[in-house]
């Protein structure tokens, strides 16, 4: 649920290419979703693991030659948290290997619906929209990622098909894909937490109109987060004033420290509370979805500070 570039390199040699153009643009402003299948490239990977005992040395060395994706951030420590996804992952592979072609139907029939409400939402009827997802098999931690636009490739989203609440996870990386391109987004991981906190509120907050129905959690929640929305609940106050300082701060670290670390107050991924929070704020306080969507990247902190200011 995060935006990065470490792992576009993993995103190379897909198969398994197409494209839907959106009926949904009278003005005549193309909206088109390219899906791709990286599927494949596991599934080969799998064969080749299985063919003959390895240990998890090997098994992990077999997966970074023949797979590489994996929703963590660039760098040692990614390399670190993709070692201990694929060893405690493997044991569910076995199972998920007859579901796979169901549930890569299933993605695309959503991801199509998805981006047209989307588009939809945000009003796009007069601007050209390109996004790409890549369907691929993840590590069971419901963790899909976007990769802004960068060395000519679209706004992509990187889709694990095993994911919980699959359709509601698709509407969310899908709006990142959208929003990039409105507000000409160009940071990624490592962005300052006050962009971050944009990006994200507006992202759940985004999948909650466009498939509403779910309760909170499902939007806000990842695998093993249970009660976590409950928390944020408790401690948004805490957590909003400790957050504060560090709006402007970016980088590798700090980035860490609010997504996949612990926060000020011990809580897990503390950015994505101030921003479900936020976000919250600014859409009850008549902000509109078109007109968020398209506030530059460069004023995305100052309105965050502005929603947060006491009124």
């Amino acid at each position: 649920m995060a935006l990065w570039k470490g792992l576009y390199a993993g995103m190379l040699g897909l198969v398994a290419v197409a494209t839907w153009l959106s009926a949904q643009n009278p003005q005549g402003a193309v909206h088109s979703l390219e899906i791709v299948d990286s599927v494949a490239r596991f599934k080969a990977f799998y064969a080749d693991a299985v063919a003959t005992p390895l240990d998890e040395g090997a098994r992990w060395a077999l997966w970074k030659k023949e797979y590489g994706i994996a929703a963590v951030p660039p760098g040692p420590d990614g390399d670190k948290m993709a070692r201990q996804l694929l060893d405690s992952a493997w044991a569910k592979y076995p199972a998920l290997m007859p579901k796979i072609p169901a549930l890569q139907k299933e993605a695309a029939a959503d991801a199509h619906e998805a981006f047209d409400k989307i588009n939809v939402l945000f009003e796009t009827k007069g601007t050209q929209i390109h996004s790409r997802l890549v369907l691929y098999v993840g590590q069971f931690d419901g963790n899909a990622y976007t990769v802004p636009p960068m060395d000519g490739h679209l706004a992509t989203v990187m889709m694990p098909i095993e994911t919980v609440q699959l359709r509601l996870v698709l509407a969310h990386e899908l709006t990142h894909s959208v929003h990039i391109q409105l507000a000409n987004v160009r940071n990624s991981f490592g962005a300052p937490i006050g962009e971050t906190m944009f990006l994200e509120g507006l992202a759940m907050r985004s999948a909650q109109r466009v498939f509403p129905g779910s309760p909170e959690t499902a939007y806000t929640e990842m695998a093993g987060d249970k009660g976590w929305l409950a928390e944020c609940y408790r401690r948004q106050d805490a957590v909003l004033a400790s957050i504060l300082p560090d709006l402007d701060k970016s980088g590798r670290e700090i980035a860490m420290k609010y997504t996949f670390g612990q926060g000020n107050n011990g809580m897990h991924r503390e950015a994505y509370c101030a921003a479900w929070t936020v976000m919250g704020k600014l859409l009850n306080a008549g902000r509109t979805f078109p007109e968020l969507a398209r506030i530059p990247e460069s004023r995305m902190i100052g309105t965050i500070k502005d929603a947060m200011a006491p009124k």
